[in-house]
């Protein structure tokens, strides 16, 4: 976003710390929304959050950076259900926080609009792999999910990096992610493929659609993004799939900003 983002919103923002985040909005079950917007937008929207949020400051840092490994089946089961539009999805990744040193194994499971999260650390050597204590992890929660007494075999698909800020209400259980600088990596085949994202993914999660940053983003008339999976989109744009389907808007929008 810029070398002088960093300078700009330093003392803009008044801090909180990761304990206090996470007393205040560390929810594993919750609805997230995501938007979609260029640099600029974002920028000059900046403002409007300031009198209701905090920013997530670690050892005098706001803007941190993620690498996630995401895993699929050998025919992309959790994408194809995605793209199909099912109201039952799974996500699974290993997550590194790079500049804290920490990583964790990660399942996301959607029913509708509710996100339930489950995740246990991993040693930083771990990540983007699939160990058998992973193995074990993963398929415990997904059985007890599907019912299936076997599951596919499961392995790296998808490199995500990027920038996040993180936001946090004063006054609610909400928490707000911004992305941006986003690297996609297709991690399957002879040849990996990587796509760089020229837009802002900012995200809510809480446990009500009626909170501070979706009243902020509609005032302002930003849309929520209709679809906009990072692992998706990078399928696509990598080449492993062609068909466009439900990520056709998102991918149009994306254009449109470069």
């Amino acid at each position: 976003m810029g070398t002088n983002f960093g300078k700009t919103l330093k003392g803009f923002f008044s801090p909180i710390s990761l304990t206090q985040l996470n007393a205040t909005a560390s929810f594993m079950d919750r609805i997230e929304t995501k938007f979609l917007m260029t640099e600029q937008e974002f920028i000059a929207l900046l403002p409007q959050f300031k009198k209701d949020f905090y920013v997530l400051e670690i050892w005098g840092k706001s803007i941190f950076e993620y690498d996630n490994v995401y895993m699929d089946t050998e025919d992309y089961e959790f994408y194809i259900r995605h793209q199909e539009g099912k109201k039952k999805r799974t996500k699974v990744r290993t997550r590194e926080y790079v500049d804290s040193g920490y990583a964790f194994f990660e399942y996301k499971q959607k029913q509708d609009k509710l996100l339930r999260k489950f995740r246990y650390p991993i040693a930083l050597r771990d990540h983007g792999k699939m160990t058998s204590e992973s193995k074990k992890f993963y398929e415990g929660i997904s059985m007890s999910f599907s019912g299936r007494e076997k599951l596919e075999k499961i392995f790296p698909s998808l490199r995500t990096e990027y920038n996040r800020l993180t936001l946090c209400s004063k006054d609610s259980a909400e928490r707000v992610t911004i992305d941006f600088d986003i690297k996609l990596s297709n991690l399957r085949g002879k040849k990996s493929s990587n796509k760089l994202l020229n837009a802002v993914i900012i995200e809510s999660k809480t446990t009500s659609e009626n909170c501070e940053s979706h009243k902020i983003l509609k005032n302002h008339n930003i849309e929520k993004a209709s679809s906009c999976s990072k692992y998706c989109l990078g399928l696509l744009y990598s080449g492993v799939f062609s068909e466009k389907g439900r990520f056709k808007k998102t991918m149009k929008k994306f254009s449109s900003m470069s």
